[in-house]
């Protein structure tokens, strides 16, 4: 019997792996439900519930082909284990594993223990990214080869009876589904979100990605389907061409519009792979500094308090706090905003960039490790070649809430204040206050860093740590290794957010 070993690629259409061990023989599907992964510091139950939703949608797709699925609650090695007594394992095959340091180690124990008991495991490249040391000058082209291959056509086989699945766990979720997004995982529902992205909500893609109102309508939202493998980017990415030719034909100034932020998008893209690279290169970026002359930074002046503030979305910043609120309700929101938070947190609040990592990933419904841990340090400033970016969260506000509409949903206490004291109601003029009943420190809180200061405190450090000769040096390094550089740059050369007051 082949075992297919799910991970993150939950769905039955463009998947090598499926494929080639149906053309072996007879083949059953297996997820683990892994302690290790319960126990990791990312870990959340949106996380789980929306790997569930996607094997209960998985399941009858897999029963078409022939293929049972096997779900089991145990470490990866207790598992095969039982399953070797019960019937000799032909092979195993899976897609490679770009993930958090536990699957890491996870991969490495399994690999050891398939060789001695001499069973062949077959690892299969997912999303343009390639294991292996390689000049990173090559990984256009690498990328290119694997994202626009042919689609992998699946067969199916007669169903093995006889197998039994451990039951989802759905009891282990404490908490009923609170996504607004209604961002269900499953290939079901990732095809129909895509769909009504590429027909409709790309149109004003790249005008409203950057706002946190309008880009709930406006952005693909497709990360969470890309991240969990309900989707593939090749499937996507296909989709993609075959509507940019549609539109190219049509050649009128509606669709010359409309490709544009298809071709926006296009680059986010490009972008997915590049980072998910970067952690696959380094797996230990998920712990240290890209540039390690930057250890020592911060990580003395973590304040506890200030961490808790943001956290809970209390910093007495509108637009920080609206952010944070929308995320612990719905799991979702737009990149720029994520870039604030993060920013925010690193340069305003001075707070090493691990712990607020970890808070975040745990509410990211798309928490994807190669993007994510690239992401946040790119936002604190520690990678030595990325543009610094310090937002002001009052800026952002004006151009990005200008009738702040995003921060009255999200924070009500605010919502009887005028447009010209929302985005700062600390500089609420004292008589203003007393007319409208509104009270900082008692409806909303004080800020728990003044704005300015914080702002030209964190210039100063971070400016002077990178004028360092020995923090240049390491930064040609990290350029070197994973730098996006000439002929490295997106298919249409778009640009990451600047530095922003």
């Amino acid at each position: 019997m082949n075992i297919l070993w799910l991970k993150r690629d939950l769905r039955d259409t463009d998947h090598g792996p499926l494929a080639q061990a149906l053309k072996k023989g007879p083949t059953i599907a297996l997820f683990l439900i892994e302690p290790e992964w319960f126990g990791s510091e990312e870990f959340s139950e949106r996380h789980l519930r929306f790997a569930m939703e996607s094997l209960k949608d998985l399941e009858p797709r897999l029963i078409r082909r022939g293929v049972p699925l096997l779900i089991k609650n145990d470490q990866a090695k207790q598992v095969f284990s039982s399953l070797l007594n019960e019937f000799p394992i032909t092979a195993v095959f899976s897609h490679e594993e770009t993930g958090s340091d536990w699957t890491y180690r996870r991969d490495r124990q399994m690999k050891k223990w398939f060789q001695e008991k001499s069973i062949p495991w077959y690892e299969l490249p997912q999303f343009g990214v390639r294991r292996g040391s390689f000049p990173r000058a090559e990984w256009p082209s690498i990328r290119k080869k694997l994202i626009e291959r042919p689609l992998i056509e699946v067969g199916g086989q007669d169903c093995p009876r006889g197998f039994v699945s451990d039951p989802l766990p759905w009891h282990l979720l404490k908490s009923p589904a609170s996504s607004e997004l209604e961002l269900q995982g499953g290939k079901t529902k990732g095809l129909e979100i895509f769909n009504s992205f590429l027909f409709n909500r790309s149109k004003s893609y790249l005008g409203g990605i950057s706002s946190p109102e309008l880009a709930q309508e406006s952005s693909s939202h497709l990360s969470p389907y890309l991240c969990w493998g309900n989707l593939s980017v090749t499937e996507v990415h296909q989709g993609l061409q075959k509507r940019l030719q549609v539109l190219g034909q049509e050649g009128t100034v509606n669709s010359r519009y409309w490709l544009r932020s298809l071709n926006g998008f296009e680059s986010r893209l490009w972008w997915h792979c590049h980072f998910i690279q970067k952690l696959e290169t380094e797996p230990e970026i998920e712990f240290h500094n890209f540039n390690r002359r930057f250890d020592g930074m911060r990580e003395q002046d973590f304040r506890e308090d200030y961490f808790q503030a943001w956290c809970r979305g209390e910093t007495g910043f509108p637009m920080i706090d609206a952010c944070m609120k929308a995320l612990l309700r719905e799991g979702w929101i737009n990149f720029r905003m994520r870039a604030m938070l993060m920013s925010f947190s690193s340069y305003q609040l001075w707070l090493h960039w691990r712990k607020p990592a970890q808070h975040l990933a745990r509410l990211f419904i798309d928490f994807e490790p190669g993007i994510h841990w690239s992401q946040v340090q790119m936002q604190s400033g520690v990678t030595g070649i990325n543009t610094i970016r310090i937002y002001s969260p009052s800026k952002q506000a004006r151009e990005q809430d200008p009738t702040g509409a995003f921060i009255r949903r999200n924070l009500p206490a605010l919502d009887k204040l005028s447009e010209a004291d929302l985005f700062e109601p600390h500089k609420m003029p004292p008589f203003l206050s007393m007319i409208s009943d509104f009270k900082i420190g008692r409806d909303y809180p004080d800020p728990i860093v003044d704005p300015d200061d914080s702002f030209r405190l964190a210039k100063e450090r971070i400016f002077k740590w990178k004028q360092r000769p020995e923090v240049a040096k390491a930064s040609r390094a990290v350029f070197d290794k994973h730098g996006s550089r000439g002929k490295l740059k997106s298919p249409i050369r778009m640009a990451e957010p600047k530095e922003m007051k």
